[in-house]
């Protein structure tokens, strides 16, 4: 039996992959706002901090999985969410429990889009969330933008998943020499509430 987490695992794909591992008999702790076995906001460094804290404290012992797929869309109206959520919350999360991971040689799966190859991000975006890595910075830019445009949200929506595959393969060979896998999965167009 595996040790396994998802964020996001109340709906779509997450709920799928949760629904999966328990029926393969592994120990799965769903990670939401809404309905998780671990109940908390990704968007926000407390929510964050609160879930890494609560993974260390349920596996004392190391994690063999972390799947990443909480997110939202373009469509949420809400650009700031887009950032902290979609990116952030999901490179922070992976970040504060590599140890967990590493523990046990474990694996983290990191759910972007394919709508990366469609040309629609912000390289800028992209590059501040990639070398900047400065939250507060870039909500600051994103502030004074068109949240009603679902074009703008769509470059930011794929400016974050973007940003995720670059930062997979940035840390990929490092996890790798220490005993842990991450890989990103660009799905494309999934039925689900999103």
């Amino acid at each position: 039996m595996g040790i396994y987490a998802v964020t996001g695992g109340s709906s779509g794909i997450g709920a799928k992959t949760v629904e999966y591992l328990r029926a393969q008999g592994h120990l799965v702790y769903n990670i939401d706002v809404n309905h998780g076995d671990i109940t908390a906001n990704l968007a926000t460094d407390e929510g964050r901090q609160a879930v890494i804290d609560r993974l260390h404290a349920l596996c004392t012992e190391g994690m063999d999985g972390l799947v990443c797929c909480a997110g939202v869309s373009n469509s949420c109206g809400n650009l700031k969410l887009i950032i902290s959520l979609n990116y952030f919350g999901t490179m922070r999360l992976a970040e504060g429990v590599f140890d967990l991971l590493k523990m046990r040689r474990g694996a983290c799966v990191v759910v972007t889009s394919n709508t990366i190859s469609q040309g629609a991000g912000r390289k800028d975006i992209v590059d501040l969330l990639n070398n900047i890595g400065d939250e507060k910075r870039v909500l600051s830019l994103v502030s004074s933008m068109d949240s009603t445009n679902l074009s703008v949200g769509n470059s930011l929506y794929v400016s974050t998943k973007y940003a995720l595959a670059r930062w997979v393969r940035r840390v990929s060979a490092t996890w790798a020499a220490n005993g842990v896998r991450i890989n990103a999965v660009a799905p494309g167009n999934v039925h689900t509430a999103m």
